[in-house]
């Protein structure tokens, strides 16, 4: 009876809303495309995953928040209190668990400051940059001009958009392209005035903070990252994910932690939300509650 799948089974108790980060939507970050999962380039999303292994239901006690990522992200905070909002009234709940990828994180870090009883059970950070990112002096240092050729033929697609399929074409590339000008991109410059601002927010202590950082190991058979290039990165900036350092990704409020090491094609910031044992972890965390209650039946 200890092991039926009755009493072990993992039911949802709260609804859960990913967070993606930044450069990204709710499709690229938590949903991977067909095509690449049918030839096994790209393991399922955590959206996918969720659904399939832990009886989630998309718009009923799963969703994915949607932002602008070319904005603040104090205003993408206070965007998502009005959602957050809204969700709690689709699902009837009094809590959610939040999982944040990346920059999402700070938003969600953001929206709680202050709040002394959030409708927040769990908030599990995959890769986010608490203390900031090196990269954003790269990305500042690119910034699109007038005379580029992308900038132009950006604006030749822009102005022959013919159908959604286009517009949404246009906006990833020029999101892409945009990259650095985005202002939540400076806000994440390492002891820069947001992230010291950041470090003074009031956080409560009934949130369980879970955070999940991803190491990537120097691979001299890798055939897309050098092994030279992770070993300088690592030596410079320190060991990681390629863009967020461990040091940054391990927030010290954080109630635990875990680090998810490998190669660079699985384990690299972009693709963590993929990668099977981070999905495991984020499972292990959500469900932790349902199976103390379980045991505590059978004491």
């Amino acid at each position: 009876m200890l092991f039926s799948s009755h009493t072990m089974a993992f039911k949802p108790e709260r609804p859960v809303i990913l967070v993606h980060g930044i450069g990204f939507n709710g499709t690229l970050a938590w949903q991977s495309p067909p095509v690449l999962r049918y030839f096994e380039l790209i393991n399922k999303g955590l959206a996918e995953f969720l659904v399939e292994s832990s009886g989630y239901t998309r718009g009923k006690d799963l969703f994915i928040y949607e932002y602008d990522t070319m904005t603040t992200i104090e205003h993408i905070a206070n965007e998502f209190n009005l959602a957050l909002t809204e969700y709690l009234r689709q699902s009837g709940a009094t809590k959610v668990d939040l999982i944040c990828f990346s920059m999402g994180g700070l938003v969600a870090r953001t929206l709680l400051n202050g709040a002394t009883d959030p409708p927040v059970e769990n908030l599990i950070t995959i890769a986010t940059p608490h203390k900031g990112s090196y990269w954003v002096s790269v990305a500042e240092s690119v910034k699109p001009q007038a005379d580029d050729f992308l900038f132009k033929i950006l604006g030749e697609l822009r102005d022959n958009l013919a159908d959604d399929v286009s517009l949404k074409t246009y906006r990833f590339l020029d999101s892409v392209y945009r990259f650095g000008e985005y202002p939540s991109i400076g806000q994440m410059q390492p002891e820069g005035e947001f992230m010291e601002k950041l470090a003074s927010f009031s956080f409560s202590p009934h949130i369980k903070v879970t955070c999940i950082a991803g190491y990537v190991l120097p691979s001299f058979d890798s055939a897309f990252v050098p092994e030279t290039f992770v070993r300088l990165l690592s030596e410079r900036f320190g060991p990681g994910d390629l863009v967020v350092p461990l040091e940054s990704a391990l927030w010290e409020r954080a109630d635990q932690i875990f680090i998810v090491k490998g190669r660079p094609e699985t384990t690299w910031h972009s693709v963590l939300p993929f990668h099977p044992e981070v999905q495991a972890l984020v499972k292990y965390v959500l469900s932790e509650s349902y199976m103390q209650k379980q045991l505590g039946r059978l004491e």
